[in-house]
């Protein structure tokens, strides 16, 4: 893998994708998923609730007979979607390719240029590659997408072998097909999972296999039909600096408003960088290395930089994201059928400031004052759309 390189050594990220029938190297460019929105620049000017579309020159660098050639390609956001594309790519090797053909995209440190290859299934280094990013293969060819620091692949992954035993009991898992539930309600999706590959359920925390957190979620459509998760994502609770207004108590009291239908002095909404409709809003001070929270241009309480990471990095450690296909049997008990998989790991602070710098990313309040106490629901630091998630990570491998 690293001698498909120039110099692996001057390669930060690569990027493997196997390439849809759309993709190519003008129109339509190369769709690029969420998680890998960080091996490109940001787009300048770029406001968040704006309806417009956004570019950024990069170079891009294709091994043809002459040696690398150098392009001028394009890196483009399109708000209609929402989502963002490769675009001015190599004719040769794009519009030509056969299917179940891997697009491998190595970035460049400290810039924004890229070493791009098409690998054909006949290429005798398929499937090395295939195998390096865990993709998942049918039929001989490989699906899916994922983005691994060089240095990951140089070195292989920390807990290699606890990943490819999940991986082995996941496929397992789903060549069974549909399993019935043996827990009913919301977590049975979950428990029946944990179950079968021998996690026990532990009420102090989330269950985990030899350090890899699991997490399991259901679907009413199955994997080839299934769209982008929506709904927030809850990513941490944090208790801010309390400032100007010295506790809880006196963020209710100067800054809630009356609610008479529950009878209580209440403060609850969403606060990110675009002010929202009480003015409330976030400010990024890298040279303080703090995040204000702001009402109507005061600073009225904070965060340092330094906490919002440890609770980030705490919280969000290395994970297994799976999701299952349910329905109901003819008996009427839930069943599933797992049916995708990705592994994350290496979280990453700088992607969630990037977040919030793009509203996609905030504080929510929820708190209020009544017969004289004041009670609060977490100052809860969330993401807009679940779909969002992985972007926080720098690995990410969809293994099934």
């Amino acid at each position: 893998m690293t001698n498909l390189f120039r110099n692996s050594t001057q390669i930060e990220d690569v990027f493997c994708k196997v390439l849809a029938p759309n993709d190519d190297s003008g129109r339509h460019g190369v769709l690029i998923p969420v998680f890998a929105y960080r091996m490109f620049p940001n787009f300048n000017g770029f406001q968040p609730n704006s309806k417009m579309n956004y570019e950024e020159t990069i170079v891009t660098y294709w091994q043809e007979d002459t040696g690398f050639i150098a392009k001028q390609s394009k890196w483009k956001h399109y708000h209609r979607y929402p989502e963002r594309r490769m675009t001015s790519l190599s004719p040769k090797f794009m519009n030509n390719k056969i299917e179940g053909s891997l697009l491998i995209v190595g970035k460049y440190k400290d810039s924004f240029e890229y070493e791009c290859f098409v690998i054909a299934p006949n290429n005798s280094i398929y499937s090395v590659v295939g195998d390096i990013f865990k993709l998942s293969k049918k039929d001989d060819q490989f699906t899916g997408s994922a983005i691994l620091p060089m240095e990951e692949i140089l070195n292989g992954t920390r807990n290699n072998e606890a990943l490819e035993e999940l991986i082995c009991m996941l496929k397992g898992i789903n060549a069974r097909g549909f399993i019935e539930t043996m827990k009913n309600g919301d977590t049975g999706v979950g428990f029946t999972f944990e179950a079968l590959i021998g996690i026990r359920a532990n009420s102090g925390k989330d269950p985990d296999y030899k350090g890899i957190e699991v997490k399991c979620s259901r679907s009413k459509q199955p994997k080839d039909k299934r769209k982008a998760s929506s709904g927030k994502q809850t990513l941490f609770s944090l208790v801010p600096k309390w400032s100007i207004v010295g506790s809880r108590r006196g963020l209710i009291e100067q800054y809630g408003h009356i609610d008479e239908e529950r009878e209580r002095i209440g403060l609850y909404c969403t606060i990110k960088i675009v002010p929202n409709s009480y003015l409330w809003h976030l400010e990024i001070s890298e040279p303080n290395q703090r995040i204000y929270i702001c009402q109507n241009g005061t600073r009225v309480i904070f965060y340092e930089m330094e906490d919002l990471r440890s609770a980030l990095e705490s919280k969000h450690k290395e994970s297994f994201f799976v999701t299952a296909h349910a329905r109901k049997n003819v008996a009427g008990n839930e069943e599933f059928h797992y049916d995708s998989a990705v592994h994350c790991n290496l979280v990453s602070f700088d992607e969630f400031l990037r977040l919030i710098k793009e509203n996609l990313a905030g504080l929510d309040f929820a708190i209020h004052l009544k017969n004289g106490k004041v009670r609060d629901h977490g100052f809860l630091w969330r993401l807009e759309n679940r779909k969002y998630l992985l972007r926080l990570f720098n690995s990410v491998q969809e293994v099934l």
